[in-house]
């Protein structure tokens, strides 16, 4: 008889960006793949996006199952309609092990399959508590991060710090790091000059951007986590002249799209500033640019930034755990802090007019981070589970 594994998230934006490679080693190792999620209110992702991960489930042979989860840490009657649902598939599916993801997710999850005596496996996608984070996650994500983790088989970390927490705190009976979810660095490696240059001209022509303008480009959901609002502050404080030939561009999606105009109208830069919402050619708008800038608060292991070193342009991100693991020198980029905008101007001022590609001497350092490592690390994972049926 097959076994079944169940991949489980609150929004479906999390298996989709995270989990796609995941499945594929599951089912090769012989698992039939269920999913629950809600597929409804799916997160950070376009609808379309959302309708292509569905039909990709189909394609695939995975098993979907809706799930009611709200939003952040939900309500009570909500997790209460969640917690039954999960149920329900418990009762109806035998299943080898379970995989959680998100704090909700995770928390229901484990909840559900420590009564119906299931193994679990959950992935911290950056801890909400960390050096230098806002108090209120330590007083309640730590709490309950140190509580659940005693009912967790195996805790799977994606940077240092929280992975050194973990070992220190935590209580799962087996902590592992792995170097985010993966990119593909060698096959990123294979573009050639001739193709980036064809990019960042067709980029540029699409969004009406003068070839000789210096671009700024970051990529991320409009919140404020995400935090581009200091990008358009920095260049606030330039004077007229000094970012006339400037231009920043976001790719993404989210409720903070209005503020960010509003901002950019406010210094007379609102023809030089362009929301592109979602984009699936990233690469490209990373070829386009001058430098990427990623000022997030928060991250996990942000896939986005990483992408932007493989690439080969040059990163300005925030000083904080999950960006600075892999912009390893100044080859590769440089840090600020994510609230002083004074700061980051300085270092805008700085890359221009000045060369973005990075060093050949340090890109060996990057593939740490390649998919066919990290690939190796979740399957190792998997197969370790067999030995708590």
């Amino acid at each position: 008889m097959t076994k079944k594994v169940l991949m489980l998230a609150a929004k479906a934006n999390m298996i989709q960006q995270f989990n796609h490679r995941n499945i594929k080693i599951l089912q090769n190792l012989g698992y039939e793949v269920h999913v629950a999620t809600n597929m409804v209110d799916f997160g950070s992702m376009s609808a379309e996006e959302n309708e292509r991960f569905k039909q990709w489930m189909t394609d695939n042979d995975v098993i979907a199952h809706q799930i009611d989860f709200e939003r952040r840490m939900g309500s009570l009657k909500g997790n209460i309609l969640s917690i039954r649902q999960l149920r329900q598939i418990f009762r109806e599916n035998d299943f080898a092990f379970i995989h959680v993801h998100s704090p909700l997710g995770s928390i229901l999850g484990r909840l559900v399959a420590k009564q119906f005596k299931v193994p679990t496996i959950y992935t911290a996608h950056g801890f909400h508590f960390f050096k230098g984070g806002p108090k209120s996650g330590w007083l309640f994500f730590y709490p309950l991060e140190w509580a659940f983790s005693f009912i967790t088989d195996t805790l799977i970390t994606i940077n240092g710090e929280d992975y050194e927490l973990a070992k220190k705190h935590m209580h799962a009976k087996n902590i592992v790091k792995t170097n985010g979810i993966g990119v593909t660095v060698e096959q990123a490696w294979r573009v050639t000059d001739e193709e980036k240059l064809m990019a960042r001209r067709n980029v540029r022509k699409e969004l009406d951007i003068p070839e000789n303008a210096f671009v700024i480009s970051s990529v991320g959901e409009l919140s404020n986590r995400k935090n581009h609002k200091i990008v358009l502050e920095a260049l606030k404080i330039m004077c007229a002249k000094q970012r006339e030939n400037i231009y920043y561009i976001i790719a993404g999606t989210g409720n903070n799209g209005k503020m960010l105009n509003e901002l950019a109208a406010s210094f007379n830069f609102k023809n030089h500033f362009k929301l592109l919402g979602y984009r699936s050619d990233i690469r490209d708008i990373n070829f386009a640019s001058n430098i990427v800038i990623f000022p997030s608060f928060q991250e996990g292991l942000g896939v986005s930034g990483l992408e932007t070193v493989i690439n080969g342009s040059y990163l300005i991100g925030s000083d904080v755990r999950g960006i600075k693991d892999y912009i390893l020198d100044e080859s590769f980029g440089d840090t600020f802090n994510p609230r002083n905008a004074k700061q980051l101007e300085k270092l805008i001022k700085n890359k221009v007019n000045t060369s973005n590609l990075n060093s050949e001497l340090n890109k060996r350092q990057l593939l740490q981070f390649d998919v066919k490592i990290i690939d190796n690390v979740m399957k190792n994972i998997y197969q370790n589970m067999k030995s708590m049926w």
